[in-house]
C-alpha cells in the first residue's frame, strides 16, 4: 500500500512547472519556498551543458539552499544538443489532509506515467495528449473538450478538466490562462491567389505544391496522419526553420502570446488546427472505483474546471484578446473567437459539456443530447458577451 493518497506528475521545467508551483504553493505545505525553486529551475536553462560536470556545479551551488533536495539533473532533450540541466525533481507536499508526492518528469511522459500506473493525476496539455494517444482516439479531439468523447472506453488516461493555470501577460497587463494553439506560421504573406479558407485550404496548396512544412518531431507522426501528402521536415526550432527559409516554406507550431512570432517577422495564418491548455490528467477507472478516497479529495481540492465554466469563458476572452493586440496584422484572415472557441461540427462531434460524475466523463449522445447542445448555444452568447466587455475594458 502506497504510503501516498496520491502521486503526481508534473512538468519538471518551464512555463507550466512554473504557472503550477506558483498556484499549488498557495494551496498545499512542504513545497519549500516555491519562488526560489521556479528561479532555480529558470537558472538551470542558461547554465545548461552538455558536459555532466559543467551542468552539475549548478546543481553544487544549490546544495546549500533549502530548495536543493527539490532539485536534480536531467536531459533537456528539447534542445538540439540534448545538455544536461537542473530540474525539478519531486516533492512532499501536504493538501490539506492529503500526503501528495509530486513528481517532476517529461511534459510528454506525464500522462503515459497515469497510464502505467506510476502516477494517479498528471498535468499536461492537449497537444502532450495528442502527440501520444492520437492513435486511441475514434476521431480527431481539436479541443480538450471532445478528448474523452472519442476515447475509447477501455482507456483510463482521462481528462478531469482544465487546472486553470495562468501568467502575467505584458500585453494586456493581467494575468491570463496558458492556452495556445497550433497554427500555421509563415515567414511572409501568403500570396492573393492562394485562397481564403486557412489553415486548411493552404494546407492543401502545400500538398499539391510540396513545400516543405516545418513541425517539431514530437507532432511529426500526428501531422502526417491528418495530412499524409504533405512534405513534414521534423525540426528543432520551427520558427528558426521557417526564418531561414527561402522557398516558400513554412511551419505548424504552438502559439501562446505570439510574442516570438512577432520578434522575428512571422505571420500567423488562419484558426489554429487544435487549441490546448494545462489540464488535470487522471486515472478514471481508479478514481471511479470509488476506493481510492486520495484521489477524489485531491482532485475536489484542485477543482478542474470544464470547458464550457464561466472562469474559463473569461480566461478564453482574455488570451484571444492579448493574441490578436500583440499580433495585429501578423495575424492573417483571423478567425472569429466563437468559431475558435465551438463550432457546430465541434458539438456534433463531442465538445459537450460534462462533470466528473458523469459516466466515462464524456457527454451522453442518448441522455439530454438537445439539453446539451441548448447549453452549448449558450456559452457562446456568454463568451460573445464576455470577449465584449474584455473590448470595452469592462472585465
Amino acid at each position: 500500500m502506497s504510503i501516498y493518497d496520491a502521486v503526481m506528475a508534473i512538468p519538471r521545467s518551464g512555463r507550466t512547472f512554473e504557472n503550477f508551483i506558483k498556484k499549488i504553493g498557495n494551496q498545499a505545505t512542504g513545497l519549500t519556498a516555491p519562488n526560489e525553486l521556479i528561479s532555480a529551475v529558470k537558472g538551470g536553462k542558461k547554465r545548461k551543458s552538455p558536459d555532466y560536470a559543467q551542468a552539475k556545479t549548478y546543481l553544487d551551488e544549490l546544495q546549500g539552499q533549502q530548495i536543493a533536495n527539490h532539485l536534480g539533473l536531467f536531459i533537456d532533450r528539447k534542445r538540439e544538443e540534448r545538455p544536461y540541466r537542473v530540474g525539478f525533481l519531486g516533492a512532499d507536499i501536504q493538501v490539506n489532509d492529503l500526503k501528495v508526492r509530486v513528481e517532476g518528469d517529461e511534459p510528454h511522459n506525464c500522462s503515459s506515467l497515469v497510464g502505467l500506473g506510476e502516477a494517479d493525476i498528471a498535468v499536461a496539455g492537449l497537444d502532450e495528449l495528442l502527440a501520444v494517444t492520437h492513435n486511441s482516439l475514434n476521431a480527431s479531439a481539436t479541443k480538450w473538450g471532445m478528448y474523452n468523447y472519442n476515447l475509447k472506453k477501455e482507456h483510463k488516461v482521462r481528462i478531469a478538466g482544465s487546472a486553470m493555470l495562468t501568467r502575467y501577460n505584458d500585453v494586456v497587463s493581467r494575468d491570463v490562462q496558458d492556452m495556445v494553439g497550433f497554427f500555421l506560421i509563415a515567414k511572409q504573406r501568403p500570396k492573393d491567389d492562394v485562397g481564403t479558407g486557412y489553415p486548411k485550404d493552404y494546407l492543401q496548396h502545400l500538398e499539391h505544391h510540396k513545400n516543405r512544412v516545418f513541425v517539431k518531431g514530437r507532432y511529426a507522426e500526428k501531422v502526417h496522419k491528418s495530412y499524409p501528402k504533405l512534405n513534414i521536415e521534423p525540426v528543432h526550432d520551427v520558427e528558426d526553420a521557417v526564418n531561414d527559409s527561402n522557398t516558400g516554406d513554412v511551419g505548424l507550431e504552438i502559439v501562446q502570446t505570439g510574442s516570438t512570432l512577432r520578434r522575428k517577422n512571422l505571420v500567423l495564418l488562419g484558426a489554429p488546427l487544435f487549441l490546448s491548455e494545462s489540464l488535470y490528467v487522471v486515472d478514471y477507472y481508479k478514481y471511479n472505483k470509488k476506493s481510492d478516497e486520495g484521489l477524489i479529495q485531491l482532485l475536489d481540492e484542485l477543482t478542474p474546471v470544464g470547458y464550457f465554466e464561466q472562469e474559463r469563458l473569461v480566461q478564453f476572452a482574455y488570451w484571444y484578446h492579448a493574441l490578436q493586440e500583440n499580433l495585429g496584422d501578423n495575424w492573417i484572415n483571423k478567425p472569429d473567437i466563437l468559431d475558435i472557441f465551438c463550432s457546430q461540427q465541434d458539438a456534433l462531434r463531442g465538445l459537450r459539456p460534462y462533470s466528473l460524475k458523469t459516466r466515462y466523463w464524456t457527454p451522453s449522445d442518448s441522455y439530454k443530447r438537445d439539453d446539451a447542445f441548448r447549453f452549448v448555444d449558450n456559452s457562446l452568447a456568454e463568451l460573445q458577451e464576455v470577449y465584449n466587455q474584455v473590448l470595452n475594458g469592462r472585465i
